[in-house]
């Protein structure tokens, strides 16, 4: 005689611990938290302490900077450009430093949105 298992009356390992629970209230609705955002180029794969910046390009129609990962492969940002692991953005190019801004996650799992600075690295012996 085979022996059979039967399931009943026992958890599924493969089930997670813990359901949401939706009520029909706010079902559909987020709780203010954001999808992650999906790396979708080199530059949002790298944390932004790998990256160097190399240089500034200043023009009426917007302000560029030049961006060397640790492999010294260059890279053209502009304002609007997504960088680094925490879905930062370029919002802003100054003459001396590029200020992204990245939603960074809590331990209770809010996001909060930081300002991160890049600062263009002077030529030594310059103050």
């Amino acid at each position: 005689m085979g022996m059979t298992y039967d399931p009943a009356g026992r958890f599924d390992p493969f089930e997670p611990l813990f359901k949401e629970q939706q009520n029909t209230a706010t079902a559909g609705v987020s709780k203010g938290k954001r999808d992650k955002r999906v790396p979708q180029t080199p530059l949002e794969r790298v944390a932004l302490s790998q990256l160097k910046l190399t240089a500034i390009i200043r023009a009426p129609s917007g302000n560029r900077a030049l961006v060397e990962d640790a492999t010294g492969k260059g890279y053209v940002i502009q304002k609007g450009t997504y960088i680094g692991l925490n879905s930062g953005r370029v919002v802003e190019i100054d003459q001396n430093r590029i200020v992204v801004e990245e939603e960074i996650e809590n331990v209770m799992g809010e996001l909060t949105i930081q300002n991160a600075e890049i600062k263009l690295q002077k030529p030594a012996g310059e103050f």
